[in-house]
This record gives C-alpha cells, structure tokens and sequence, in this order.
C-alpha cells in the first residue's frame, strides 16, 4: 500500500483552514442580506411616513383653500344677475381680496351639449384669469372636463407655487364647476427642498405638480416605472415598491394617496445611497475575516502535526493487515480519539478473521436457500390452466425465499382435486411441510378417494414429518365434472367464497362461504377425522380460494388492507363475472397498489376456479 497524492497533514490543514473561510463566508453574506432586507425595510418604513405625512399636510391644506372660498362658493349661488344667471355679487370681490393666496374664482356652466361657459368671475387683479385662459388654451378644455368626470382636480401648470384647483358642484339639473387659481408655497417648498429624498405630487396619469427643484421632466413616467402608473384605475391607499430610474438606478419607491382628487404623494431614495452603511460594513468585516484566517492556519498547523504523527503509526499496521497479518498491534499512548482509534484497531485485527469465517458460511446458506427456493418452485403448478369444462388461475408470492403456503390442482377421471393448504410460519421450516404435502398429495391422487379420506391421509402424513411442531391449515375439495358437484373438507383454513352467476349486479351478499364442515389443523393429532359436504355448481360460477395471508397485506405505512377491504375488492374484481386469468390480475393490481413494493407479513397464495358455461364433460 502506497501512500497516494497530497499528504494527510496538509490535508487536515487545507480541512482546518477551508471550514472557517467557508463558515465565515458564509455567514457574511448571510449578515449583509439580514442587514441590507433590515435597512431597506426601515428606509421603507421611513419613506412611507414622510410620504403619509406630507399626503396629509396636502390635503389639509387644500380643504383649507376649498373652506376659505366656500363663502365665494355660496355668494355664487345665492346671487342672480339681471338676466337671471347665478354670478358672484361684488361681497365675493371684497372676500376675495381678504385671502392673500386666494388668485381668482371663475364660475363655468356645463352646457347641454358638453361645453362649458364662463357664467360670472371674480378675481384679484384685473385680466389675471384672461392670462391664464390664453397660457393655458390647449388643455383649459381637456381640465375641464376631466373636473366634470372626477369632481374635483388639481393642475400646477405655471411652474412655479401657484396651482389650479377645480371643484364640482350639482345644483338640480345644473352642474357647476369654479376653477380657483391659488397658491401652494408650503407644499411646494417641501417637494423642493427634501435631503434625504426625492418627494413628487402627482396624479395618477403621472403628471408631476410639485417636486424636485432640479426636476427636468413633467411626468412621473420618464422617471421610473410604478405599478400604480400602470394601473391608473387600481386603488391607491399607501404601499411601496422597487422601481429603476431613468438612468437605470435602482430606487426604493413609498407612496401614499393624499385623499384629496386623484393625488399621489411619491417618495424616492436611492438604492446605493440608502445602503451605503453596508459598504461600510462589509469592509470591517472583511479585515476581521483576514486576522481570522491568519490565526486559523497557525492553529492548523500546530495540530495537524500532533495528530498525523500518531496516525503514520496506523497507516504501517494498516499496511500489515492489507498483507493478511491480523495478529499486528498498534502502541499509541495517547488518550484522545486517535488514541481509542488505535484500540479499536487492535480489536479490528481480531474480529476480522472470525468476521471472515461467518462470511463464507452466511454465503454458503443463502446459496443453499436459493436452491431450496428454486425446489419448492417445483410444487407449484401452471398459474393458468383451462381443463375441460374448468378454468383455473392462480398467484403466490412468499414472504421470505422459501414460503409455507401451497396450492395444487390435479384430475383424477372426471373430478378436478384442488388443493390449498398455509403451514405455521414462513421460511426454510414451513417450506419443507409444504414439500411433505406435495409428496402425500401425489399419492393419494392415485388412490380414488373422496376428500374426507384424502384429508385424513394428508393428516397422518403431516404428523409423521413435523412430530407436532409444525401444523397446516389446509382445504380440499373435488369438483365432479358429470354432476357439477363440488365436494370439500377443511382442515381450520380460511373458507373458501363461491360466487354464483346470477342476473342482478354482484353485492357482498352474494359471496358465499364454503364453510360447512370444519376440522382440526392438519398435523394436530394424529388419530383427526375429518367431514366433507358438497354443493352444487352452476354454470358461470367461480370460487375463490385464498391463504391468511392475502387480507394481511400491509401499506407501506404499516397499515392491513383488512377483511373490509378484501371483501370490497372481490365484488369489485367479480361484479362482471370475468375469466379466472383476467379476475386474478385485477386482483393482484389491486392488493399491489395498496402494497407498494411493502414487505410481505405473510406468503400470499390464491387461485380462482371457474365453472365454465358449456357445463360438464
């Protein structure tokens, strides 16, 4: 024996010193995801309160307008001019000019025909609403109607803090709609001038009313792709999202609605900037990491040194054995594991020579079992077989390489013996009173006896051969094929199920047990004598013969099929009244599913007979 590749020292020290790096390694990422999902949680968290409180202070500030025009708004109503059309009275001029952000309040009919018409105006400065109408031509409309339909709009199109805020108002059939031109500077100074992060104003087809000083665009949308954006008739209360900016950074989007019309206060902070703490972090960890290391593969050093020392002594008495010496010892003083590895040897060297012995002699019986297998294989016959006027089928499968159960057909004249008989237990034991079964069976197939006398006989045969040890459940009957009579004994095994062909669908009531007469087990006593009665077969009938070991099958979970189940599975498999071969293979399909490659309890043995309807011979 050579020794082979990198040595055994340096192999401890690359194991020593790769486990820590790996751990280590490990658990850094693991930290910098926990601390990275833990930061942009709280910058999340942080986001959507400033988002919600700024909504907030947006909301109540532009209530706070709508209440301070409601006297203009009432005034309107309340007053009529001389060709009867509501119009503000001059007390709505001398209001107005007590409310310094109040611009001007322009009142518009809906028409009947959808446009809209300018009914009466009051306003600060003479001409401001004029200017306004001429700036704003190609969308004033558009607001307009979308006022109509929303009921309440704001627009901030003049670029700096003044806004243009539309309200709805029904009256009977008349709809009314006041255009107010106020100003934001509150609102606007904090969009403006946020630190930490980007705030916007924007209503939900993303058009921006407040934000950044240094904002370049007027919607929502150049800027970064939102869910919200996408989904304009989604309901908006308060969330947050990822999302990539224009430049194709990552962002941490928070949102909440103002609850005022359709606006959206919207928070952005950069990715790389909110995660700049863990850049920090990763450096200092990564300095720990290397003075780890360095520590680790002295430590490594040290020890694999002290720990091969006493394994080179191993690897000679290894080296030894592989030679055939089992005789050797290894002296190693030390009291750790290599020292109680060094013991162990020692007891190793020992065991192998008997461990040796007790090898060939468990091949020598397992080879000795397959051929007592391959034997017992022999007392079995065909599993398909059509005799004149009788079809039989049958299935056996033992629980371990040799099995107790037995099942033989034979004709003797015009009767048809069928035989079935389960012995105490499974395995080598059980096998050879099946073999002593078979032998007696061929015998008293020559002697033209009824199965009374067969059973008797049998019985006379087991107690010979198994002096009492071994007992055998066993049925026989004879089938007359002239008279289609059945006649049967029953030595305390599982009785037998006829199954008449009637004109009605197959019910659990129509399986009849054979199980008239019943003796004692075969090989109980010497002196048994055993009853037979017989019973008429119909043409179509068959009869299911079977072994204890058939509704024992067991799941792999350790549960029995059980006699419900077996009885449910019959009627099942018989309700059509098959051919034997065709009722043996769903019935085997049946017990294997609920099996599922399960180790047998028991031998499974059983054979189905057939009377077929051309009657007898």
């Amino acid at each position: 024996m050579k020794r082979r590749g990198i040595s055994l020292r340096y192999k401890i020290l690359i194991l020593l010193t790769t486990i820590p790096v790996l751990t280590l390694a490990a658990y850094l990422v693991l930290a910098m995801r926990v601390f990275e999902s833990d930061k942009i949680a709280y910058v999340f968290d942080s986001t959507s309160n400033m988002s919600g409180t700024l909504a907030t202070q947006v909301k109540t500030q532009l209530n706070s307008v709508l209440i301070t025009c409601k006297p203009i708004f009432q005034d309107y109503f309340s007053t009529f001019s001389r060709t009867g059309q509501r119009a503000f009275s001059p007390a709505a001029g001398v209001s107005l000019q007590q409310e310094p952000l109040i611009g001007a309040v322009a009142a518009y009919r809906v028409k009947e025909d959808g446009g809209f018409e300018q009914t009466s105006l009051v306003e600060r400065e003479p001409g401001l609403w004029s200017r306004i109408l001429e700036s704003q031509r190609a969308t004033i409309s558009a607001d307009f109607g979308l006022a109509q339909k929303q009921g309440r709009l704001l627009r901030a199109p003049f670029g700096d803090d003044r806004v243009l805020l539309f309200e709805k108002f029904e009256t009977g059939q008349e709809t009314t709609i006041f255009a107010v031109v106020t100003s934001l500077s509150e609102i606007s100074e904090m969009f403006k001038t946020a630190m930490s992060q980007q705030m916007y104003l924007i209503d939900r087809s993303g058009s921006i009313l407040f934000g950044p000083q240094d904002t370049g665009v007027r919607n929502l949308r150049d800027l970064m792709s939102l869910s919200i954006l996408a989904d304009p008739g989604k309901k908006v209360v308060q969330g947050a999202e990822t999302s990539n900016g224009a430049d194709g950074r990552p962002l941490l989007v928070s949102y909440s609605n103002a609850g005022f019309g359709d606006l959206i206060v919207v928070s952005t902070v950069s990715r790389e900037k909110a995660l700049s703490a863990v850049s920090m972090l990763l450096r200092k960890s990564l300095i720990f990491f290397v003075i780890l290391i360095c520590l680790t593969v002295v430590i490594s050093l040290i020890a694999s040194g002290t720990i091969t020392r006493a394994l080179t002594s191993l690897f000679a008495a290894t080296q030894k054995v592989s030679e055939g010496q089992f005789d050797i010892r290894v002296d190693v003083t030390s009291n750790d594991e290599v020292g109680a590895l060094a013991d162990n040897f020692n007891v190793m060297a020992a065991e192998v020579s008997r461990l040796l012995e007790q090898t060939a002699e468990k091949a020598r019986m397992e080879s000795e079992l397959q051929t007592a297998k391959t034997v017992q294989e022999t007392l079995f016959p065909e599993t398909r077989s059509r005799l004149p006027g009788l079809e039989i089928a049958g299935f056996y499968e033992p629980a371990s390489e040799c099995g107790g159960d037995w099942w033989h057909y034979c004709e003797v004249g015009q009767r048809v013996f069928l035989w079935i008989g389960d012995a105490t237990g499974h395995g080598a034991p059980a096998a050879l009173i099946t073999s002593a079964a078979k032998s007696a069976a061929t015998i008293i197939e020559s002697m033209n006896v009824n199965p009374a006398q067969a059973m008797t006989f049998l019985n006379k045969a087991i107690c010979e051969v198994s002096r009492g040890r071994i007992m055998m459940t066993f049925f026989l009957a004879a089938f007359d094929r002239r008279t289609q009579t059945l006649t049967y004994a029953n030595a305390s095994h599982e009785a037998p199920f006829l199954i008449r062909r009637g004109e009605s669908e197959l019910k659990k009531r129509d399986l009849i047990p054979l199980n008239e007469v019943n003796s004692p087990r075969l090989g109980q006593a010497k002196d048994t004598e055993y009853q037979e009665t017989s019973v008429q077969l119909q043409p179509g009938d068959m009869i299911f013969f079977y072994t204890d070991g058939v509704p024992d099958v067991r799941s792999p979970g350790n549960e029995a099929w059980g006699e419900r189940e077996f009885i449910r599975t019959l009627v099942s498999v018989y309700k059509d009244f098959p051919s034997a071969e065709d009722s043996v293979e769903r019935f085997v399909g049946t017990f294997q599913s609920f099996r599922q490659g399960s180790q047998l309890a028991d031998d499974v043995t059983f054979f189905v007979i057939k009377n077929e309807e051309s009657g007898g011979v």
